[in-house]
């Protein structure tokens, strides 16, 4: 449903749907087939986890074989794939970059995925039954999937100065939430994945530690969270257009609160019990570094995590608040007059949608196109 959807929004009329579909079998490839082919590849890889179709295994151990296998691909071709294709579409909706960079950028990913990021997940193949030379293998490619959004966010940060420079830019709420997305997804999915435990000894004994917990808590939030939240506050602001103010102060506060959450679950639970736990499967194996006998030892940093719940918690309420706030010009006339706040009266049709710093998003088969 969410890939019709998609799909509906680039090409809503059969005539344009037959036209993309002509100009991607004859090569001509646009961003929006890239990104719809993304939201595909993720429901339909997800099957294969889901319906067992050459039967149910008798074997535990291969059908938790094929769990890890799938799951992690999923996460690591899917997902950052998805990731790669929204953001270049985003920050090229905004502006920031050219439709020229985006796409090429999104083929550089797809060869780093499709190549790399499948034989990457074979750091994590080791631990399901197979042979241990996927340790090393899976780590040399690993870390390289997160560049090409390095490489787009470093771009569209320049060009964010120039626009700044001339005339404001309206879209900076939802601009954040991309940059801190692409941060998260470097450090969390790249340095502390990829850059960090990956290496062949230290995922030897890492595995299964709380420093993957780590690794998993920052690259799964931090980079596909903060990017969803992004697209909905792209979303929000371009539906506010200028009939009504758009106060962006609660969103970076949210903004803010997430990421000092993430900072306090890593410096007060997952580093702290996550070095000690690797040092004690190093001591004496991974069996007691997670038995309760070893956790006993680290209660004060497991009350500790409780600092970053709050503060995490805080922001996600905020956040639910102010998209309540913001939905009110769909809300049928008797509820908007029971909100605080008054709406600014509407503009004519189709005036001041996007606003400064935002293009219009052309799909493949549009007269514009």
């Amino acid at each position: 449903m969410w890939s019709w959807l998609v799909c509906r929004a680039f090409w809503p009329s059969r005539a344009l749907w037959w036209d993309a579909a002509r100009h991607f079998w004859t090569g001509r490839i646009r961003l929006e087939h890239l990104l719809w082919a993304a939201t595909i590849n993720i429901a339909v890889l997800y099957v294969f986890g889901m319906i067992p179709l050459t039967g149910v295994e008798s074997s535990f151990t291969i059908t938790d074989y094929w769990r890890w296998w799938v799951v992690h691909l999923w996460v690591e071709q899917s997902f950052e794939f998805y990731a790669a294709a929204m953001s270049a579409y985003l920050l090229m909706g905004l502006g920031l970059i050219s439709r020229n960079l985006a796409e090429r950028a999104v083929y550089f990913e797809i060869i780093l995925v499709f190549l790399g990021g499948v034989l990457g997940t074979g750091h994590h193949l080791y631990w399901a039954g197979a042979p241990n030379l996927w340790i090393p293998f899976g780590t040399m490619f690993s870390f390289i999937e997160v560049l090409p959004l390095v490489l787009l966010i470093l771009e569209s940060i320049e060009q964010r100065r120039l626009i700044k420079a001339h005339q404001e830019f309206k879209y900076g709420l939802a601009y954040n939430y991309v940059i801190g997305a692409a941060f998260w997804n470097f450090v969390g999915a790249g340095v502390f994945g990829g850059g960090t435990l990956n290496a062949p000894l230290v995922n030897y004994y890492e595995h299964g530690t709380f420093l993957t917990l780590n690794h998993a808590h920052t690259a799964l939030f931090g980079a596909f969270g903060l990017l969803g939240i992004g697209l909905i506050y792209f979303c929000l602001r371009y539906v506010a257009g200028d009939r009504y103010a758009f106060k962006e102060g609660p969103g970076y506060t949210a903004f803010w609160l997430y990421n000092s959450g993430l900072i306090l679950w890593i410096t007060l639970n997952f580093f702290p019990i996550g070095w000690a736990q690797l040092n004690a499967v190093f001591e004496h194996g991974l069996a007691y570094a997670r038995s309760p006998a070893f956790y006993a030892t680290m209660s004060i940093w497991q009350w500790l995590r409780i600092f970053g719940d709050v503060v995490f918690a805080i922001g996600a309420l905020l956040m639910a608040f102010d998209f309540f706030m913001k939905l009110r010009p769909i809300f049928p006339e008797h509820l908007r007059r029971l909100l605080p706040g008054a709406l600014a009266t509407d503009p004519e049709p189709g005036a001041g949608r996007l606003g400064a710093g935002a293009t219009r998003m052309i799909v493949p088969g549009s007269p514009e196109s």
